[in-house]
């Protein structure tokens, strides 16, 4: 088999800033700070510079810039679980949000362990990132390398928070309990249960902790209804049997998640009892919408753009932010 390798022109097939200045007619110092904005150029100039770079394709030498900035233009996202469908649409958020800003994104999934995320953190900052965004995979596991990782360079906890001392940015979880309630009350409906998953996942924790308190005020009279589970279908179908065996009052259900609350829908409606139980999730994930499921629709975006800022390290940015939901209401709890 024959191979064949083209070179171009310049160093080791890399068109360099010295061809970029010949061909402009300019001076290299004026083509660098046409390039890197380090000073103001006038526009003609910078269009003229731009348009021999992509002439030549002439493409900048990122780990040269590093070595002079000591900044890489690259963040590291760590999330604990690709397969909810929250995170691919953070992950899609966080990139976007970073594109614009001219900078990369390394992403990684800690598959729901602290050590396999400790190790990522580490392999993070080995690859020099200039900060780190993270939703912590554990409440109290996930601590120490959070800890370690924030020493070293700016680290932001996005969604999950386990460390209120760090930089976070979050929404908040009682507001949109508050208002599916107050919907469902206001419809007739007064026995309320919560499905959660472990008290690890610390949104899942601070969902379930906004619900037991509501319930209190509310509606002291009554045991408080709350059972954890998995994602799993067979988690949902013995939820929905504990709930019903225990409580069989109960008519609604509010969900820590979208994947739980469509199993726990599709426990209801295959269920003997076949009884009229409403039914919320969180996130407004595409199932949601197709299984016509009120959900909670989180500020992903805003949660993408304000992790960024405080990452960039800019004097006077915020380094706690809180957000807010809205709650997406369809037939399930109609």
């Amino acid at each position: 088999m024959e191979v064949m390798f083209h070179m171009s022109t310049g160093l080791a097939g890399r068109i360099t800033i010295r061809e970029v200045a010949a061909d402009a007619g300019l001076s290299i110092s004026t083509v660098s700070r046409a390039l890197t904005g380090a000073r103001v150029v006038a526009p003609d100039i910078v269009e003229r510079v731009r348009k021999s770079a992509n002439r030549l394709g002439y493409r900048a030498d990122s780990v040269a810039r590093s070595l002079r900035t000591q900044r890489t233009d690259t963040l590291g996202l760590v999330i604990p679980d690709i397969t909810n469908p929250f995170f691919p649409a953070l992950v899609q958020a966080i990139e976007h949000a970073a594109r614009t800003q001219g900078q990369s994104v390394l992403i990684v999934d800690a598959d729901n362990d602290p050590q396999v995320e400790r190790a990522a953190l580490y392999t993070l900052l080995d690859r020099r990132v200039d900060a780190v965004l993270i939703s912590p995979a554990h409440a109290t596991e996930s601590l120490e390398a959070l800890a370690e990782t924030a020493r070293v360079v700016p680290t932001i906890q996005v969604d999950r928070v386990i460390d209120e001392a760090l930089p976070w940015v979050r929404v908040n979880q009682s507001q949109p309990i508050d208002e599916i309630v107050g919907r469902l009350r206001s419809g007739g409906r007064e026995h309320f249960a919560f499905v959660g998953q472990s008290s690890t996942m610390a949104t899942s924790f601070e969902r379930e902790g906004a619900f037991a308190t509501l319930m209190e005020n509310a509606f002291p009279e009554q045991s408080l209804r709350v059972v954890r589970g998995t994602l799993t279908a067979a988690s949902a179908d013995v939820a929905v049997q504990q709930i019903m065996r225990d409580w069989p009052e109960t008519d609604a259900i509010i969900c820590a998640n979208d994947i739980i609350a469509v199993r726990v829908l599709q426990e209801l409606r295959s269920s003997m009892q076949r009884r009229n139980v409403a039914v919320s999730g969180f996130d407004d994930t595409l199932i949601a919408e197709a299984m016509g499921l009120t959900s909670v629709r989180q500020p992903v975006d805003a949660l993408a753009s304000a992790a960024l800022a405080a990452a960039s390290g800019v004097p006077g940015v915020s380094l706690h932010v809180e957000l807010f939901s809205t709650v997406i209401f369809r037939t399930s709890t109609s």
